[in-house]
């Protein structure tokens, strides 16, 4: 039976883990130079606790604040938190442990200036057509362009149109892509208010807010999502709401700084 607790190996949960001292520092350090890696065509440097974007904007790493509450990081995350835990690629090995949710906690201020204020328009002049699943259930969904993200979307498309029938079920219809509201629990923008993110078909997936019986500290964990699914995304930088303890096995997103 998969367990939270064999979720990671001891060294990686140990590495990674909200809280841990050290090891967790020095591996945020580590993701934060490798942040203008992840984006090379909108980020130029980081000097000292400065982000430094191509167009000469300077964005504060870190608020000040290096000892918030999880739930607090969540609404008002630094780019430094965002970076606090590292996203796993590979297939899992058991449940994700408490507050474990690499790719949750996003500073707002980073992608607003990197896609745009979709209150404003500024992310619809970006947003490309990709045909998903065209050749099982053609359906037109909005991606952005920045970042290669709606090219990335058009390679993933093509991989999974070669998985065995049976699980196509899992994928059409999308529910969708680009909207612009925010996450029900934290009121921050939604990757998808970004045109950066996808939800496939919900038919047989799962969100930690419809669990029975969830408290704070223990929402039962559920999957159905075929491995083989997720690893196409994850070939292309998106990470899975599957792999959170706040889990959402529907959601995909483009975050390449969040990969260790």
């Amino acid at each position: 039976m998969l367990t939270r607790r064999s979720f990671f190996s001891t060294t990686a949960a140990s590495l990674y883990a909200l809280g841990a001292p050290a090891l967790a520092q020095s591996a945020t350090a580590a993701r934060i130079e490798s942040l203008v890696a992840a984006y090379p065509a909108l980020l130029d440097r980081i000097e000292g606790d400065m982000l430094v974007w191509k167009d000469g904007t300077r964005m504060p790493i870190n608020d000040g604040k290096p000892d918030k509450p999880f739930a607090d990081m969540l609404r008002r995350g630094s780019i430094a938190d965002q970076l606090r835990q590292g996203y796993v690629s590979g297939r899992p090995s058991g449940e994700p442990p408490l507050n474990w949710s690499p790719g949750r906690i996003r500073h707002a201020p980073f992608f607003l200036k990197m896609y745009g204020d979709c209150a404003k328009g500024g992310v619809s002049k970006n947003l490309q057509t990709v045909n998903w699943m065209a050749r099982t259930k053609p359906q037109a969904i909005p991606v952005t362009r920045v970042n290669g993200v709606a090219e990335r979307m058009e390679r993933i498309v093509g991989e999974l149109e070669r998985l065995p029938d049976r699980l196509k079920a899992f994928l059409i219809p999308s529910a969708g892509t680009y909207n612009c509201r925010v996450v029900a629990d934290t009121g921050q923008p939604s990757m998808h208010a970004s045109g950066a993110a996808i939800d496939i078909a919900t038919a047989q997936t799962d969100y930690w807010l419809w669990a029975k019986g969830k408290s704070a500290t223990a929402i039962p964990y559920k999957n159905r999502i075929p491995f083989e699914i997720v690893e196409i995304f994850e070939a292309e930088k998106f990470i899975w709401g599957g792999k959170w303890y706040h889990y959402d096995t529907m959601h995909f997103e483009y975050r390449p700084e969040m990969f260790v």
